[in-house]
């Protein structure tokens, strides 16, 4: 080895020398940690913390050298690194793996149980090409030996009829109730009480529900009787069959519950075997999560990308077990069932021929019914054609029974809205009857089919081969496709404004489930005598619960509905928004002023407004003499630093928490509208810094001040003499600034821009590095052609994207403030502005971003935000699936652009061997990494034109829409692992996704003074643990029906989820492990009972005692039901 090359390895070989030495010590002194702590545990502690600095810097320095050598002379290096390997390996072992050792990292020792087959390993096998497969046009020709059945061994085939009821579409829910549905379930009951082998399947317990209200009792006795004899099934029993792309689990789990709740106060001990899911547009693992952990056993799927259908169907697996991807105990597998052709309907169900299979469809071209678009329609059977038509439709049942491995079947006989009229139940029905006959009789067939249920076939299916004789398989089904490069990446994005305020409808339902549980509780134990109206704040919590479960509908936050649908759904959230206020206001109230409580006197006003559904939340003014109260509730997990705004007709004031102490403030101007740069005289915008505990009430106190203790005024800067409006008097400072860069900072940023407005770059003051980050906003068009352009579902661009110069604003206008900067852009098609914060808190490392845009006149446009980076992800992308789990994203050069399209929930990051960006989004979109180290987040879409999947319309009823983003810089320490299917975010980033998907809220106090300074909601004064979530404390309803007012019962479902995270970042110093207890949340003497349950609470575990320690596996969730004492 070369002097040269020797002196270059001798500074690492140091480095790692000096940290070996240093770790020794370390070690030494963890080893005797009770000795020191009996010498003084302070003094331990500051050491032990200097140590630990000392080996993070030395990393650190390391991790530069290593970087600046390898750019420098990369091939001569080549046999240097081997070398530092080796020795890192050698001596460094110890200091390279992740420090947190804590128990809760131990699971990520062993990785995740392999499967037969993934996701990662299909996209990377498959060709994706699309040769003609002739009858089956997307598939294969399809060949079978009839000898292949005997007598001992029978083609047994289950026919499944169904209706499939959507919550909402092209009519509104209320509407398909009244017109089609209301007569659907009629007809159900009327023909299944005609013959006792006829089945039939229902899932949408949002219908059953209103059905329920309107039925007599004879035909409530009747649907209870075919659901004990199994003639009648509730298949998943959600309360509707819910999106699983841009939904977040706590809504995906809420609606589940609604739905076995229903089941349970109504329909009795009724067991949900089987999930039924034919219609949404792709699927996620956390869905089949949710199932399996609820107590299903089984599901059905169907729209999955028809080239993965077709290489599954050649392996005959379309059967497998669904399995996590960071499973490790083969605890999560459900038994999947795909079906494997292009549609849930009758003509591609029976088998791989839809033009014979429809004249099987007895319906078509009859009652002013469609007809079948191949040309030929059903004849009824009778004598003369029998034997012509059972030997046609058994032909297609054999070669659809090829693709799978038993000699069990499963035909799906239904349609959306079948089943309206007891003719057109009869119809289907005696045509069946008699095929079926003929076929059972032909004894040579060997075949023998029959009506059942979805659970009966899979009854069928495990009577031959058991569960370990199928195949496994981890991962998701998303981009969907069902046609040529017709990607389903789209409805990502439909609709942006209400997918937006969703997640606002998420926060407040949630926030407003654990006040209430809170106050109930207190209610229960009796301590307070003043009147609480539980049984009123209880209807408005159902009513909540059931308006947001409706919005989950697999047409209805995919933004896929028509326009006065999408008005009906904004309705209806915005009765969630409002209806969770008032149990907010009235539940803080009773907590906080207790005896004095009236249900007669206002005391808590919330500080946001909703005033339709179709505008933006707006804040109120605050108007006050001398000083006004504001209440925070905090209704998270953690301690929060955050920075509140609040908005004053004057700006000579302090702000007080506890004892007088004063916060710190910043007063902002108040513009005229939100892209505007007027200043609305006397307003302003009081920005308090807050820090506030878990799960708790916190008063501040605004005060009228001209003093020096006045909160300091942020100043205003511009570029541009001619951006800056003079007819006005106002107190703040406005600057023009004359200079080709300028910047905004914090503790831990620097953020410098170009005079035209684009990041140039971030200087990281605690990496001490400069971050190569920009953003830039881009459009996309889409095709002309006919039948080959973008809709509400579809996304086919008419090229890459195109560039919005960022350079071409109409102004732009920079704030500085002692606790928030900000740069505003406010371009003619968007508004983009960047802010920093000084909270002292993790805020703190988040680079805030957000758009405003408005796609009121842009024809067929669609707009994104990219992020580019110096990362070197490879087009990789891990992006979250319902804001529960991570998933590995490659891009192929296989796929179409919106191939590569994916959704993004709530998260997404990307990565290499020293530098992680984190996305976090305050709603769901479409994303994607076209190119290395750059990250596309789409942002609204407008288009003219339906794209034939049935809508029948264009997106043309945009709104304004914000869209908010944080960005969050961490360092690795350790090589990226490329073959992983799944990732983890870290600790922080689980705490601050949280912190941003369930804002704090503010309440104006309409009294003069309360008991409390500041409440507590739990009684346990300990911390709550870091890597526990509380996903809902959710009042469970009294079993007497009602159906006006809804009664809460003694019974709350504590619903806990445990983070896996990533180990790597050291946030031991931020964060408390400590295993939680039921106490944490209700006295001894309150709980009567508790049971731990599956996750929808419809069947019971265990029973606990209530000291135990809730104990939740890693990645999962778990439900306990608590019995209070009255």
């Amino acid at each position: 080895m070369s002097r040269r090359r020797f002196n270059r390895l001798l500074i690492p070989i140091l480095f790692l020398v000096m940290v070996f030495i240093l770790y020794t010590v370390l070690d030494s002194i963890s080893t005797n940690i009770d000795e020191q702590q009996k010498l003084g545990d302070l003094w331990f502690n500051e050491h032990l913390e200097s140590l630990e600095d000392s080996i993070r810097a030395l990393d650190k320095e390391l991790k530069h050298a290593s970087l600046k050598q390898q750019t420098k002379q990369n091939s001569e290096n080549h046999e240097d690194k081997i070398v530092l390997e080796k020795i890192k390996n050698d001596i460094g072992t110890t200091f390279y793996k992740p420090k947190n050792n804590h128990n809760q990292c131990t699971w990520q020792i062993s990785p995740p149980t392999n499967t037969t087959f993934n996701s990662q390993q299909l996209y990377d096998s498959l060709p994706f090409d699309n040769p003609d497969g002739g009858t089956w046009a997307q598939g294969y020709d399809i060949q079978y030996n009839a000898s292949q059945w005997t007598s001992n061994k029978k083609l047994k085939i289950i026919i499944m009829p169904h209706s499939h009821a959507d919550p909402g579409w092209r009519n509104t829910y209320e509407e398909y109730f009244v017109h089609v549905v209301y007569h659907i379930l009629n007809t159900m009951i009327d023909i299944l009480n005609t013959n006792k082998k006829y089945r039939f399947v229902w899932a949408e317990m949002s219908f059953l529900s209103l059905w329920w209200d309107q039925a007599t009792p004879k035909q409530r006795d009747l649907l209870k009787k075919f659901l004990k004899n199994q003639q009648l099934e509730i298949v998943t029993g959600a309360w509707v069959m819910n999106d699983e792309a841009n939904t977040h689990y706590f809504a995906m789990l809420d609606q589940l519950i609604e739905g076995h709740q229903f089941i349970e106060n109504r329909l009795g001990n009724i067991t949900v075997r089987s999930g039924w899911a034919n219609d949404p547009f792709g699927y996620s693992p956390t869905m089949a999560y949710l199932l399996q952990r609820s107590g299903i056993q089984y599901m059905a799927i169907h729209r999955v990308h028809y080239h993965i259908k077709k290489a599954l169907a050649k392996e005959k697996n379309l059967e497998f077990l669904w399995q996590q991807t960071w499973d490790r105990t083969l605890s999560t597998r459900i038994f999947t069932h795909l079906l494997p052709f292009n549609a849930y309907d009758i003509p591609h169900t029976c088998g791989p021929d839809p033009k014979i299979c429809c004249q099987f469809d007895f319906l078509r071209g009859r009652q002013s019914y469609k007809n079948c678009p191949w040309g030929i329609n059903p004849v009824i059977i009778d004598e003369k054609n029998i034997q012509e038509r059972a030997e046609l439709l058994l032909d297609q049942y054999r070669k659809k029974a090829q693709l799978y491995r038993t000699s069990a079947l499963f035909i799906p006989l239904g349609d959306d809205f079948r089943f309206r009229t007891i003719e057109e139940a009869k119809l289907q029905f005696d045509n069946y009857d008699k095929l079926f006959t003929y076929i059972n009789q032909q004894i040579h067939w060997n075949t023998h089919i029959q009506y059942g249920t979805l659970s009966d076939y899979f009854a069928q299916v495990l009577q031959e081969k058991s569960l370990t004789e199928f195949p496994s398989y981890a991962g998701d089904f998303f981009t969907y496709a069902d046609r040529a490069d017709h990607y389903w990446s789209g409805y990502f994005t439909s609709r942006a404004f209400f997918k937006r305020m969703n997640r606002i409808a998420e926060s407040h339902l949630r926030a407003a489930e654990v006040l209430f549980s809170v106050a109930h509780a207190a209610v229960l134990q009796g301590k307070i005598s003043s009147y609480f109206p539980k049984d009123d704040l209880f209807t408005k919590l159902i009513i909540s619960r059931r308006n947001l479960g409706i919005f989950q509908h697999h047409d209805a936050v995919t933004g896929t509905a028509r326009e006065q649908v999408v008005n009906d759904y904004g309705e209806k959230l915005l009765a969630v928004i409002i209806l969770s206020q008032i149990i907010m206001q009235q539940s803080a109230a009773y907590l906080l002023f207790q005896n004095r409580y009236s249900i007669k006197s206002q005391f808590l006003l919330s500080n946001q407004e909703f005033q339709t559904f179709e505008s933006l939340p707006i804040r109120k003014f605050v108007s006050f003499h001398k000083n006004h109260i504001i209440y925070i509730y905090n209704p998270t997990d953690q301690r929060r630093l955050e920075i509140i705004k609040i908005l004053l007709h004057k700006y000579q004031v302090h702000v007080t928490s506890n004892n007088q102490t004063i916060t710190d403030c910043q007063i902002d101007p108040k513009w005229s509208h939100r892209r505007s740069n007027i200043i609305n005289e006397n307003q302003f915008e009081l920005l308090i810094r807050i820090d506030i505990e878990p799960y708790s009430l916190k008063e501040y106190t605004i005060h009228a001040d001209t003093t020096k203790r006045s909160c300091p005024l942020s100043t205003i800067q511009y570029l541009d003499e001619k951006q800056i409006h003079t007819n006005l008097s106002t107190p703040f400072k406005i600057e023009l600034i004359n200079t080709k860069t300028f910047e905004i900072d914090n503790r831990v940023f620097s953020v410098i821009f170009s005079k035209n407005g684009a990041i140039l770059n971030v200087q990281h003051k605690k990496f001490d590095e400069k971050l190569h980050f920009h953003t830039d906003l881009i459009s996309y068009g889409t095709s002309s052609q006919s039948d080959h352009h973008s809709g509400a579902y579809i996304f086919i661009p008419d090229g890459e994207a195109r560039f919005i110069p960022i350079g071409d604003y109409d102004f732009m206008r920079i704030q500085q403030g002692p606790l928030v900067s900000r740069v505003l852009i406010n371009h003619k098609l968007y508004g983009l502005q960047y802010k920093l914060t000084n909270t002292s808190g993790s805020n703190d490392d988040l680079i805030h971003v957000s758009t405003i845009t408005h796609l009121d006149t842009n024809k067929n446009t669609e707009l994104a935000l990219r992020l580019s980076t110096g990362i070197k992800n490879e087009r990789e992308i891990f992006t979250d699936l319902n804001g529960f789990q991570m998933i590995r994203r490659k891009t192929y050069d296989k796929l179409p652009l919106q191939g590569n399209v994916y959704p993004m929930p709530t998260m997404a990051y990307i990565e290499d061997d020293y530098m992680r960006l984190n996305i976090m989004a305050g709603q769901p979109s479409g994303v994607a990494c076209l190119k290395t180290g750059v990250v596309d987040v789409f942002l609204d879409r407008r288009l003219t034109r339906d794209d034939g999947r049935g809508l029948g319309q264009g997106i043309l009823d945009n709104r304004e829409v914000i869209s908010t983003f944080k960005i969050l810089f961490e360092s690795r320490h350790k090589i990226a692992d490329r073959s992983a299917q799944t990732g983890y975010p870290t600790l922080l980033t689980h705490h601050l996704s949280i912190e941003f998907l369930y804002p704090l809220h503010i309440f104006n106090s309409l009294a003069s003074k309360f008991f409390f300074n500041e409440l507590k909601l739990f009684p346990k004064p300990s911390l709550f643990p870091s890597d526990y979530h509380l996903v809902n404390l959710r009042t469970l309803s009294n079993n007497n029906y009602n159906p006006v007012q809804h009664r809460p019962s003694k019974s709350i479902a504590l619903i806990l989820r445990r983070f896996a995270y990533d180990c790597d970042e050291n946030y031991d110093k931020l964060f408390h492990f400590e295993q939680p207890i039921f106490e944490y949340f209700f006295e001894v003497n309150q709980i009567e009972s508790i049971e731990q349950t599956s996750l929808s609470l419809r069947y019971r575990k265990q029973k606990l005692n209530s000291t135990a320690k809730l104990d939740v596996p890693f990645a999962e969730i778990v439900t306990y039901k608590l019995h209070l004492i009255e």
